[in-house]
């Protein structure tokens, strides 16, 4: 992480800081103790960019720099923590939604854009750019949801996904003639604004219908 140029090194920063605070509110929503909210908020930081250093055959960068890791997921925690225990969720359910909704947008988008620009310096072609950049973003949010027993969120109808996609697209089209620093700007912009605006305004993508328990079929 220390080695990415500062644009992506502090996304990487907020990153890590808005994925591990999304994982920990899902923690804290479903009354975990520490340990399950520190759990989730580690799998959500580092999921995704373990995932995508894994295909690339490379070291997951989070081994590399542990004890910034480590030290930026339990700052984190604390504050999740301490936050809900002054404001109960079953008190503040919007207030702590938004929070989550908020934190959630802005580690897909900066994850997205960085996972998207080390696929890039790795030498993959715009393909697997995109889809190792995707992968970046949603790749925590998917683990934390099926360590909390939830329904995975893109498979919801959420635009969720699309918004990375959108994001890596643009970072890739804009970089090709601008700095990466306004490229870097562009793709988390986009991504914020598909992904907050979808949410605001209830846009979804189509899905079929299906049986009312057919997440917990037990047959």
């Amino acid at each position: 992480m220390l080695d990415l140029p500062v644009p992506l090194l502090i996304m990487s920063v907020i990153g890590i800081v808005a994925f591990a605070a999304s994982g920990a509110l899902v923690g804290a929503r479903a009354s975990m103790d520490w340990l399950g909210l520190s759990s989730l908020a580690a799998v959500t930081a580092i999921g995704g960019g373990t995932l995508r250093d894994l295909l690339m055959a490379q070291v997951p960068g989070w081994l590399t720099d542990f004890w910034i890791t480590v030290g930026l997921i339990a700052v984190t925690v604390v504050a999740v923590w301490i936050s809900v225990r002054a404001f109960p969720w079953q008190r503040h359910q919007r207030w702590m939604g938004r929070l989550f909704t908020l934190s959630d947008a802005v580690g897909l988008a900066a994850f997205t854009v960085t996972g998207t620009d080390i696929a890039r310096r790795g030498g993959f072609g715009v393909g697997p750019t995109v889809v190792l950049g995707v992968l970046s973003g949603i790749g925590g949010g998917v683990l934390r949801d099926v360590l909390a027993g939830r329904r995975v969120q893109i498979f919801t109808g959420e635009i969720y996904a699309l918004a990375a996609v959108a994001g890596s697209i643009a970072f890739l089209a804009v970089g090709s003639f601008a700095p990466a620093w306004v490229a870097s700007l562009v793709g988390v912009a986009l991504v914020l604004l598909v992904r907050l605006g979808a949410v605001a305004l209830g846009w979804r993508v189509p899905t079929l219908p299906g049986e009312p328990d057919a997440g917990s079929d037990s047959t």
